[in-house]
Protein backbone atom coordinates (compact mmCIF):
# COMPACT_ATOMS: atom_id res chain seq x y z
CA UNK A 1 0.00 0.00 0.00
CA UNK A 2 2.38 2.33 1.13
CA UNK A 3 4.34 1.53 -2.42
CA UNK A 4 1.30 1.84 -4.31
CA UNK A 5 0.28 5.09 -2.52
CA UNK A 6 4.40 6.67 -3.37
CA UNK A 7 3.65 5.63 -7.09
CA UNK A 8 0.56 7.58 -7.28
CA UNK A 9 1.81 11.04 -5.91
CA UNK A 10 4.84 10.43 -7.97
CA UNK A 11 2.63 10.25 -11.32
CA UNK A 12 0.44 13.08 -9.68
CA UNK A 13 3.68 15.26 -9.32
CA UNK A 14 5.13 14.00 -12.52
CA UNK A 15 1.33 15.27 -14.33
CA UNK A 16 1.51 18.51 -12.69
CA UNK A 17 4.81 19.18 -13.73
CA UNK A 18 3.42 18.43 -17.43
CA UNK A 19 0.25 20.03 -17.26
CA UNK A 20 1.94 23.48 -14.78
CA UNK A 21 1.61 25.55 -18.39
CA UNK A 22 -1.96 24.98 -19.68
CA UNK A 23 -3.52 23.59 -16.53
CA UNK A 24 -3.59 27.46 -14.59
CA UNK A 25 -6.38 27.24 -12.07
CA UNK A 26 -6.91 31.19 -12.12
CA UNK A 27 -9.63 32.74 -9.76
CA UNK A 28 -11.63 35.37 -10.36
CA UNK A 29 -10.89 38.05 -8.00
CA UNK A 30 -13.24 40.38 -9.14
CA UNK A 31 -14.91 41.72 -12.37
CA UNK A 32 -17.06 44.83 -13.50
CA UNK A 33 -19.05 46.06 -16.52
CA UNK A 34 -20.75 48.76 -14.98
CA UNK A 35 -24.14 48.00 -16.77
CA UNK A 36 -26.03 47.27 -13.60
CA UNK A 37 -24.68 50.56 -11.66
CA UNK A 38 -26.68 52.76 -10.72
CA UNK A 39 -26.21 56.09 -11.96
CA UNK A 40 -23.59 57.75 -10.20
CA UNK A 41 -21.56 61.16 -10.54
CA UNK A 42 -19.65 63.06 -7.75
CA UNK A 43 -23.37 65.14 -7.13
CA UNK A 44 -25.12 62.19 -6.26
CA UNK A 45 -24.26 61.55 -2.47
CA UNK A 46 -26.40 64.64 -0.91
CA UNK A 47 -24.52 64.26 2.51
CA UNK A 48 -21.18 62.79 1.83
CA UNK A 49 -18.51 62.01 4.46
CA UNK A 50 -16.18 64.79 2.82
CA UNK A 51 -16.04 67.33 -0.28
CA UNK A 52 -13.63 65.22 -2.85
CA UNK A 53 -13.53 61.30 -1.22
CA UNK A 54 -15.99 58.56 -0.79
CA UNK A 55 -16.03 56.14 1.73
CA UNK A 56 -17.90 53.24 1.48
CA UNK A 57 -17.70 52.68 5.20
CA UNK A 58 -18.24 55.36 6.38
CA UNK A 59 -21.40 55.33 4.39
CA UNK A 60 -21.12 57.20 1.42
CA UNK A 61 -22.92 56.55 -1.81
CA UNK A 62 -20.39 54.88 -4.32
CA UNK A 63 -20.24 52.53 -7.18
CA UNK A 64 -21.66 48.68 -6.05
CA UNK A 65 -19.08 46.84 -4.88
CA UNK A 66 -15.91 49.42 -4.60
CA UNK A 67 -14.34 50.56 -1.84
CA UNK A 68 -13.26 54.29 -2.29
CA UNK A 69 -13.97 57.45 -4.45
CA UNK A 70 -11.66 60.20 -5.42
CA UNK A 71 -13.62 62.87 -7.24
CA UNK A 72 -12.15 66.40 -7.90
CA UNK A 73 -12.74 68.54 -11.25
CA UNK A 74 -11.88 71.99 -12.15
CA UNK A 75 -14.98 72.35 -14.62
CA UNK A 76 -17.46 70.41 -13.50
CA UNK A 77 -21.24 71.06 -12.08
CA UNK A 78 -20.05 70.46 -8.46
CA UNK A 79 -17.35 73.63 -8.97
CA UNK A 80 -20.15 75.66 -10.87
CA UNK A 81 -19.69 74.71 -14.29
CA UNK A 82 -23.36 72.96 -15.28
CA UNK A 83 -22.50 72.16 -18.78
CA UNK A 84 -19.83 70.67 -17.92
CA UNK A 85 -19.12 66.85 -16.35
CA UNK A 86 -17.18 65.24 -13.09
CA UNK A 87 -13.84 63.38 -12.90
CA UNK A 88 -15.80 60.43 -14.06
CA UNK A 89 -18.98 59.66 -14.17
CA UNK A 90 -21.08 56.40 -14.87
CA UNK A 91 -24.32 57.34 -16.57
CA UNK A 92 -27.09 55.61 -18.94
CA UNK A 93 -26.59 58.80 -20.73
CA UNK A 94 -23.58 57.73 -21.75
CA UNK A 95 -24.17 53.96 -23.27
CA UNK A 96 -22.65 54.71 -26.68
CA UNK A 97 -19.50 55.38 -24.96
CA UNK A 98 -19.61 51.86 -23.47
CA UNK A 99 -18.19 48.96 -25.02
CA UNK A 100 -20.56 47.49 -27.59
CA UNK A 101 -22.34 50.82 -27.79
CA UNK A 102 -24.72 49.91 -24.91
CA UNK A 103 -25.10 49.52 -21.63
CA UNK A 104 -22.66 51.75 -19.35
CA UNK A 105 -18.95 52.48 -18.79
CA UNK A 106 -16.86 54.35 -16.32
CA UNK A 107 -16.45 57.95 -18.35
CA UNK A 108 -13.63 59.42 -17.09
CA UNK A 109 -13.47 63.40 -18.06
CA UNK A 110 -9.59 65.26 -18.07
CA UNK A 111 -10.02 69.04 -17.79
CA UNK A 112 -7.31 71.40 -19.77
CA UNK A 113 -6.49 74.09 -16.71
CA UNK A 114 -3.36 76.20 -16.24
CA UNK A 115 -3.52 77.64 -12.56
CA UNK A 116 -0.04 79.28 -13.34
CA UNK A 117 2.14 76.13 -12.34
CA UNK A 118 2.68 72.72 -12.96
CA UNK A 119 -0.88 71.53 -11.60
CA UNK A 120 -2.70 68.22 -11.63
CA UNK A 121 -5.76 68.29 -12.67
CA UNK A 122 -9.38 66.74 -12.41
CA UNK A 123 -8.57 63.83 -10.14
CA UNK A 124 -11.61 60.95 -10.72
CA UNK A 125 -9.87 57.77 -8.94
CA UNK A 126 -12.38 54.88 -8.44
CA UNK A 127 -10.41 51.80 -6.22
CA UNK A 128 -11.31 48.58 -5.46
CA UNK A 129 -9.97 46.62 -2.25
CA UNK A 130 -8.88 43.12 -3.83
CA UNK A 131 -7.28 41.22 -0.59
CA UNK A 132 -3.67 40.56 -0.10
CA UNK A 133 -2.28 39.45 -3.35
CA UNK A 134 0.89 37.75 -3.69
CA UNK A 135 0.16 37.84 -7.78
CA UNK A 136 -2.45 39.50 -9.41
CA UNK A 137 -3.65 39.67 -13.13
CA UNK A 138 -5.90 42.69 -14.23
CA UNK A 139 -7.49 42.99 -17.64
CA UNK A 140 -10.12 46.36 -18.92
CA UNK A 141 -10.84 47.76 -22.19
CA UNK A 142 -10.05 51.27 -22.60
CA UNK A 143 -11.78 53.69 -25.27
CA UNK A 144 -10.79 58.01 -26.15
CA UNK A 145 -12.61 60.67 -27.58
CA UNK A 146 -12.17 61.98 -30.73
CA UNK A 147 -11.21 65.51 -29.00
CA UNK A 148 -8.50 63.35 -27.40
CA UNK A 149 -7.45 62.57 -31.12
CA UNK A 150 -7.68 65.87 -31.75
CA UNK A 151 -5.57 67.00 -29.12
CA UNK A 152 -3.14 64.41 -29.91
CA UNK A 153 -2.58 65.14 -33.61
CA UNK A 154 -3.14 68.83 -33.63
CA UNK A 155 -1.75 70.56 -30.49
CA UNK A 156 1.62 71.20 -30.16
CA UNK A 157 1.09 70.69 -26.78
CA UNK A 158 -0.05 67.01 -26.63
CA UNK A 159 -1.99 65.11 -24.50
CA UNK A 160 0.27 65.64 -21.36
CA UNK A 161 -0.12 62.94 -19.16
CA UNK A 162 -3.36 60.82 -18.01
CA UNK A 163 -3.22 58.14 -14.69
CA UNK A 164 -5.40 55.33 -16.45
CA UNK A 165 -4.75 52.13 -14.19
CA UNK A 166 -2.85 51.58 -10.97
CA UNK A 167 -2.18 48.89 -8.31
CA UNK A 168 -0.65 48.64 -5.18
CA UNK A 169 0.35 47.83 -1.84
CA UNK A 170 -1.25 49.68 1.02
CA UNK A 171 0.26 49.79 4.12
CA UNK A 172 -1.40 52.97 6.02
CA UNK A 173 -4.47 54.14 7.77
CA UNK A 174 -7.43 53.30 5.66
CA UNK A 175 -9.25 56.91 6.58
CA UNK A 176 -6.08 58.29 4.54
CA UNK A 177 -6.14 56.06 1.69
CA UNK A 178 -5.12 58.70 -0.95
CA UNK A 179 -2.41 60.29 0.77
CA UNK A 180 -0.01 59.03 -1.59
CA UNK A 181 2.98 60.86 -0.14
CA UNK A 182 3.21 59.03 2.66
CA UNK A 183 4.97 55.95 1.80
CA UNK A 184 1.92 52.97 2.46
CA UNK A 185 1.40 52.80 -1.41
CA UNK A 186 4.33 50.52 -1.74
CA UNK A 187 5.05 48.65 -4.27
CA UNK A 188 2.69 50.53 -6.73
CA UNK A 189 2.46 50.34 -10.58
CA UNK A 190 0.75 53.38 -12.31
CA UNK A 191 0.10 52.53 -16.29
CA UNK A 192 -0.92 56.56 -18.11
CA UNK A 193 -0.85 57.69 -21.44
CA UNK A 194 1.69 60.50 -22.43
CA UNK A 195 3.14 62.08 -25.32
CA UNK A 196 3.11 64.77 -28.26
CA UNK A 197 3.01 64.36 -31.47
CA UNK A 198 5.75 66.48 -33.12
CA UNK A 199 8.33 64.83 -30.16
CA UNK A 200 8.47 61.30 -29.71
CA UNK A 201 4.99 60.36 -30.39
CA UNK A 202 2.75 58.54 -28.04
CA UNK A 203 4.31 56.99 -25.34
CA UNK A 204 3.58 53.85 -22.77
CA UNK A 205 4.01 55.39 -19.32
CA UNK A 206 4.76 53.11 -16.75
CA UNK A 207 5.87 54.29 -13.42
CA UNK A 208 6.75 51.82 -10.81
CA UNK A 209 6.73 53.70 -6.92
CA UNK A 210 8.31 52.61 -3.52
CA UNK A 211 11.71 51.37 -4.67
CA UNK A 212 13.81 54.27 -3.96
CA UNK A 213 14.10 55.03 -8.09
CA UNK A 214 17.38 52.57 -7.71
CA UNK A 215 17.88 51.88 -11.29
CA UNK A 216 19.13 47.81 -9.69
CA UNK A 217 15.58 47.18 -8.56
CA UNK A 218 14.45 47.15 -12.19
CA UNK A 219 17.64 46.46 -13.90
CA UNK A 220 16.26 45.03 -17.23
CA UNK A 221 13.57 47.50 -18.26
CA UNK A 222 13.75 48.77 -21.51
CA UNK A 223 14.59 52.60 -20.86
CA UNK A 224 16.12 54.54 -18.00
CA UNK A 225 13.79 55.68 -15.05
CA UNK A 226 13.73 59.08 -14.53
CA UNK A 227 11.59 59.50 -10.21
CA UNK A 228 10.36 55.75 -11.50
CA UNK A 229 9.07 56.94 -13.83
CA UNK A 230 9.38 54.88 -17.14
CA UNK A 231 8.71 56.54 -20.71
CA UNK A 232 8.77 53.81 -22.98
CA UNK A 233 7.96 53.00 -27.07
CA UNK A 234 5.32 50.78 -28.32
CA UNK A 235 7.74 50.55 -30.96
CA UNK A 236 11.18 50.20 -30.45
CA UNK A 237 10.74 48.85 -26.40
CA UNK A 238 9.35 45.73 -27.84
CA UNK A 239 12.51 44.55 -28.73
CA UNK A 240 12.70 40.98 -27.08
CA UNK A 241 9.54 41.35 -25.14
CA UNK A 242 7.30 38.25 -27.45
CA UNK A 243 6.38 35.57 -25.98
CA UNK A 244 9.04 33.54 -27.57
CA UNK A 245 11.58 35.64 -26.52
CA UNK A 246 11.79 37.48 -29.65
CA UNK A 247 10.34 41.38 -30.93
CA UNK A 248 7.02 41.65 -29.98
CA UNK A 249 5.00 42.86 -32.89
CA UNK A 250 1.74 45.23 -31.66
CA UNK A 251 -0.61 45.25 -34.46
CA UNK A 252 -0.89 49.40 -36.02
CA UNK A 253 -4.29 49.63 -36.44
CA UNK A 254 -4.64 52.18 -39.08
CA UNK A 255 -2.59 50.29 -41.52
CA UNK A 256 -3.83 46.57 -40.92
CA UNK A 257 0.20 46.27 -40.64
CA UNK A 258 2.61 46.38 -37.72
CA UNK A 259 4.45 49.32 -35.40
CA UNK A 260 7.98 47.85 -36.50
CA UNK A 261 11.12 49.87 -35.68
CA UNK A 262 11.90 52.62 -38.42
CA UNK A 263 8.46 52.76 -39.19
CA UNK A 264 7.75 56.03 -37.21
CA UNK A 265 6.34 57.00 -33.82
CA UNK A 266 3.19 55.65 -32.28
CA UNK A 267 -0.23 57.65 -32.55
CA UNK A 268 -3.82 57.16 -31.05
CA UNK A 269 -5.01 55.79 -34.00
CA UNK A 270 -1.75 53.45 -34.96
CA UNK A 271 -2.24 52.25 -31.19
CA UNK A 272 -6.24 52.81 -30.18
CA UNK A 273 -7.81 52.56 -33.83
CA UNK A 274 -10.35 55.38 -34.26
CA UNK A 275 -11.46 57.32 -31.83
CA UNK A 276 -13.93 55.41 -29.83
CA UNK A 277 -13.33 52.00 -30.20
CA UNK A 278 -11.89 49.88 -27.30
CA UNK A 279 -8.35 48.48 -26.62
CA UNK A 280 -7.85 45.92 -24.35
CA UNK A 281 -4.81 46.35 -22.00
CA UNK A 282 -3.53 44.17 -19.70
CA UNK A 283 -0.59 43.77 -16.77
CA UNK A 284 -0.09 40.76 -14.39
CA UNK A 285 2.42 41.38 -11.59
CA UNK A 286 4.09 39.30 -8.90
CA UNK A 287 6.40 40.18 -5.50
CA UNK A 288 9.48 39.01 -5.06
CA UNK A 289 10.21 36.09 -3.01
CA UNK A 290 11.90 38.24 -0.76
CA UNK A 291 12.53 41.31 0.17
CA UNK A 292 15.96 42.59 -1.71
CA UNK A 293 15.89 39.68 -4.57
CA UNK A 294 15.30 41.05 -7.97
CA UNK A 295 12.95 38.49 -8.68
CA UNK A 296 9.67 40.33 -9.39
CA UNK A 297 7.63 40.05 -12.15
CA UNK A 298 5.86 42.59 -14.91
CA UNK A 299 3.23 41.93 -17.65
CA UNK A 300 1.75 43.92 -19.77
CA UNK A 301 -0.05 43.03 -22.61
CA UNK A 302 -1.85 45.61 -25.11
CA UNK A 303 -5.00 43.26 -27.36
CA UNK A 304 -3.68 39.66 -25.78
CA UNK A 305 -0.30 40.64 -27.44
CA UNK A 306 2.62 40.69 -24.65
CA UNK A 307 4.48 43.94 -25.21
CA UNK A 308 6.24 44.21 -21.95
CA UNK A 309 8.13 40.89 -20.10
CA UNK A 310 10.30 41.77 -17.02
CA UNK A 311 11.04 39.10 -14.22
CA UNK A 312 13.99 40.78 -12.59
CA UNK A 313 12.01 43.29 -10.72
CA UNK A 314 12.94 44.31 -6.86
CA UNK A 315 9.14 45.09 -5.72
CA UNK A 316 9.84 45.10 -2.09
CA UNK A 317 13.79 46.74 -1.52
CA UNK A 318 15.24 45.07 1.75
CA UNK A 319 14.47 48.06 3.70
CA UNK A 320 10.35 48.59 2.72
CA UNK A 321 7.29 47.19 4.68
CA UNK A 322 5.05 45.67 0.97
CA UNK A 323 4.06 43.35 1.71
CA UNK A 324 1.18 42.17 -0.90
CA UNK A 325 -1.09 43.65 -4.02
CA UNK A 326 -4.11 44.33 -2.03
CA UNK A 327 -5.50 47.91 -4.06
CA UNK A 328 -6.77 47.86 -8.10
CA UNK A 329 -7.33 51.65 -8.96
CA UNK A 330 -8.92 52.94 -12.34
CA UNK A 331 -8.30 56.56 -13.62
CA UNK A 332 -6.10 59.60 -11.79
CA UNK A 333 -5.09 62.98 -11.70
CA UNK A 334 -4.24 64.36 -15.11
CA UNK A 335 -1.25 67.00 -16.38
CA UNK A 336 -3.35 68.68 -19.37
CA UNK A 337 -2.26 72.23 -19.80
CA UNK A 338 -2.91 72.20 -23.81
CA UNK A 339 -5.81 74.53 -24.39
CA UNK A 340 -6.88 78.69 -22.84
CA UNK A 341 -8.58 78.02 -19.08
CA UNK A 342 -11.28 80.44 -21.15
CA UNK A 343 -11.92 77.16 -23.05
CA UNK A 344 -12.68 75.08 -20.28
CA UNK A 345 -11.75 72.50 -22.54
CA UNK A 346 -12.70 68.74 -21.27
CA UNK A 347 -12.57 65.36 -22.91
CA UNK A 348 -13.35 62.18 -22.44
CA UNK A 349 -12.07 58.39 -21.88
CA UNK A 350 -13.86 54.86 -21.24
CA UNK A 351 -13.28 52.36 -18.75
CA UNK A 352 -15.48 48.83 -19.20
CA UNK A 353 -14.97 45.17 -19.32
CA UNK A 354 -12.75 45.24 -15.98
CA UNK A 355 -11.43 41.68 -14.88
CA UNK A 356 -9.23 40.91 -11.78
CA UNK A 357 -7.32 36.70 -11.90
CA UNK A 358 -5.06 35.30 -9.59
CA UNK A 359 -2.75 34.35 -12.18
CA UNK A 360 -2.53 34.75 -16.18
CA UNK A 361 -5.37 32.85 -18.07
CA UNK A 362 -4.45 30.25 -19.90
CA UNK A 363 -4.70 31.55 -23.31
CA UNK A 364 -1.97 34.24 -22.55
CA UNK A 365 0.50 31.44 -21.35
CA UNK A 366 3.13 29.93 -23.81
CA UNK A 367 5.55 27.37 -23.46
CA UNK A 368 8.46 29.71 -23.38
CA UNK A 369 11.25 31.28 -21.39
CA UNK A 370 8.70 33.93 -21.02
CA UNK A 371 6.20 31.71 -18.83
CA UNK A 372 5.95 32.79 -15.40
CA UNK A 373 6.10 29.77 -12.95
CA UNK A 374 3.38 28.76 -11.76
CA UNK A 375 2.62 28.50 -7.88
CA UNK A 376 3.06 24.92 -6.60
CA UNK A 377 0.49 22.25 -6.56
CA UNK A 378 -1.75 22.24 -3.04
CA UNK A 379 -3.00 19.42 -1.12
CA UNK A 380 0.47 16.68 -2.06
CA UNK A 381 1.75 15.46 1.25
CA UNK A 382 4.40 13.13 0.50
CA UNK A 383 5.43 10.99 3.57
Amino acid sequence: MILKNKLLISCILASVMLLDASVIHAEVIFSENFDDQPDWDKMTDPSPSSDNSRHVSKGDIIPVGWDLVRSEATWAPSSGHMDRHESFEIKRADSAKARGGKGKAMVNWRDSHDPGWKRWNSDGILLKRIGNQNQVYVEFYVAFSPETYDTFNNNPEGVGTSKIFRIYGFTGDWDAPFDYFAGATHPELVWAIDGEPFKYGLRNKLSLYGMHNDDANYPDMPSRQHGGDFSLSYISSLADMALDGGDAKLQDKESSGYMLPGGGSATMERLFGPPGSYTKVAFFVKLNSAKGVNDGVLIQWIDDTQILYQNTINWVPSDKNGIAWNVIGFGGNDFFQSYPNEDRHEEWYAIDDIRVLTDIPDDLRDNSKHTVAPNPPLGIEIE
